[in-house]
C-alpha cells in the first residue's frame, strides 16, 4: 500500500514538473504594432510655385515617378537654347577638325572649337539639373498619405508638400523582456496575425532588427519583424500578435 502511495506521489510530481517545463518553453503570443517600412515627407529644395500635382491621397505611386512639378518655364527655355548652341558648336568643331586633318587650318583652331563644345555641354548639364530640381519624384513604391499643398500655391525651401509611405512591407514593432535576447536571431521566422481584421490575417514575418540596448527602467528591448504585405490587407497602426518562444 505504501509502495503504491509513493508511486502515485512520484507520478504526480513528474507530471507537475513536465507541465512546468512545458509552460516555460511554450511559445507565447505578444502584442505589438505595425509600422510602415518607410514613410517620407517630400519637399522642395527651393522657393517656387507649384504648377501641377499628378496624384491624390490614396493613389499608388512608383519609385522615380514625377508627382509634383514646380514652375520651370525659364529653365526649360535655357535647356532648349543650349541644345541649339551645342548642335552649332559640334558642327563647327567637326568642320574645324576636318580642315585640320586636310592641313587647311591649324590644330589650335580645332582645339578651340572642341573646348567650346565641352563648355556648352557643362552649361547644358547645369540647366538640365535646374529643370530636374523642379520635378519632385517619389523615392519609393507606395501610397500617397497626405497632400499638403495645391496647384498655384508657393512653397518655401524644405517646406513639406506631400507624405508618401511604403506599405507593401511592414515593420512590426514589439517590446520584449531581456530574457528573450538569447532566443532571437536576425532572419528568424515568427508566426504573426492581425486580430483587428476579419477574418484575422495570418502569416510569417522575419526578425529584421534586434535592439542591442535594453531599457534600464522597463527591462525591455525593441524587436522589429519584417512582414511582406503585398496584398495590402494589413495597415500601419494596426495591432499585431507574434508567437515568440521564451527561453
Amino acid at each position: 500500500m505504501r509502495a503504491h502511495l509513493l508511486t502515485a506521489v512520484a507520478s504526480a510530481f513528474l507530471c507537475s514538473l513536465t507541465a512546468g517545463v512545458a509552460q516555460t518553453t511554450a511559445p507565447e503570443w505578444r502584442e505589438g504594432v505595425a509600422k510602415p517600412f518607410r514613410a517620407v515627407i517630400l519637399s522642395a529644395s527651393l522657393r517656387e510655385m507649384i504648377t501641377s500635382i499628378s496624384v491624390a491621397e490614396g493613389d499608388r505611386i512608383k519609385e522615380g515617378q514625377v508627382i509634383v512639378n514646380l514652375q520651370s518655364g525659364k529653365e526649360k527655355v535655357a535647356v532648349e537654347r543650349l541644345q541649339l548652341m551645342l548642335e552649332k558648336a559640334e558642327f563647327d568643331y567637326n568642320a574645324a577638325r576636318r580642315l585640320f586633318e586636310q592641313n587647311v587650318s591649324s590644330k589650335d583652331e580645332a582645339l578651340a572649337k572642341e573646348l567650346e563644345v565641352k563648355r556648352i555641354k557643362a552649361d547644358l548639364k547645369i540647366a538640365e539639373a535646374d529643370v530636374a530640381e523642379r520635378e519632385i519624384r517619389s523615392p519609393l513604391n507606395g501610397v500617397v498619405v497626405h497632400r499638403l499643398h495645391e496647384v498655384g500655391e508657393a512653397v518655401n525651401e524644405a517646406e513639406a508638400i506631400m507624405q508618401v509611405m511604403e506599405v507593401d512591407r511592414l515593420l512590426l514593432l514589439f517590446h520584449l523582456e531581456a530574457t528573450m535576447l538569447s532566443v532571437l536571431k536576425l532572419g528568424q521566422e515568427i508566426e504573426v496575425n492581425f486580430p483587428e481584421l476579419s477574418p484575422p490575417v495570418q502569416g510569417r514575418a522575419k526578425v529584421h532588427f534586434i535592439d542591442p540596448e535594453v531599457d534600464a527602467r522597463s527591462g525591455l528591448f525593441r524587436v522589429r519583424l519584417l512582414f511582406e504585405n503585398q496584398e495590402g490587407q494589413a495597415r500601419p497602426g494596426m495591432k499585431v500578435r507574434a508567437k515568440f518562444s521564451p527561453q
